[in-house]
């Protein structure tokens, strides 16, 4: 099996992310509807990645998890609004929730004064009747894990959840990250498997999402095509190789 070194393959990756920087920069998005948000999406994906990638480059791949956790959970809103174009509603759903939570935490704060909880209280209010009304009309909170499913995006769960306990820390994380045979390790040098796993999984989102940005953006004659292509042909050169240590 051919190999590649951890320096071609982030090297690789960030010419890829220069691709699709390319094609950013060349791109009319539609002007509404849900296409418009599944735009901002691949732009969101795109600033994810460069941040993993930068991580990556720093040696500290295990913070890169966070980043590339945000963006399968970008894609499976693309994959959602391009099926059912009132997913916008679960995801105006979500933003709620995650507002009233923390109005909530203000409101119970005894540090606090009273009076400065008025205005916050309105907040609340407005809020969670915004929220009960969605949830009148059917939304209800959801996993992360049922709609990996109805994205059709299952090859994505593994990952998924492994990156998921690199994101909360989780104690497995923590040895993972910091501890060595005599002591505790600052900026620890990740293996070279982990530093590609991490990597391909990102590869493997930011290319669904730039084919589908392809189909919702205009760009000028024959401009998407070429770019996607040396895109995949750059990607190719990835795929199916094994690291160096």
């Amino acid at each position: 099996m051919d190999s590649i070194t951890i320096t071609q393959l982030l090297t690789t990756s960030g010419r890829i992310l220069d691709d699709l920087q390319g094609l950013i920069v060349r791109s009319r998005p539609p002007k509404g509807g849900p296409n418009r948000l599944r735009s901002g999406l691949v732009l969101t994906i795109a600033e994810q990645f460069d941040a993993a990638l930068r991580l990556a480059n720093a040696h500290m791949s295990t913070h890169s998890a966070t980043h590339v956790r945000s963006m399968i959970e970008a894609l499976v809103a693309m994959k959602m609004l391009e099926s059912d174009s009132d997913y916008v509603d679960q995801m105006r759903y979500e933003k709620l929730r995650g507002e009233r939570r923390t109005y909530k935490g203000l409101l119970d704060d005894p540090n606090i004064p009273e009076d400065a909880k008025e205005p916050i209280k309105k907040s609340y209010d407005i809020c969670d009747a915004e929220c009960e009304a969605l949830r009148a009309a059917g939304r209800k909170p959801k996993k992360i894990g049922d709609d990996l499913g109805r994205a059709k995006l299952w090859h994505l769960v593994g990952p998924y959840s492994m990156l998921c306990g690199f994101s909360h820390n989780d104690l497995a994380v923590l040895a993972f990250r910091h501890q060595g045979e005599k002591g505790m390790i600052y900026k620890q040098g990740n293996a070279p498997e982990f530093v590609q796993s991490v990597v391909a999984t990102a590869l493997l989102v930011l290319m669904d999402a730039t084919q589908q940005f392809g189909k919702i953006a205009k760009f000028p004659d024959g401009h998407f095509d070429a770019a996607f292509a040396a895109m995949n042909e750059k990607w190719s050169s990835l795929t199916d190789k094994a690291v160096e240590r």
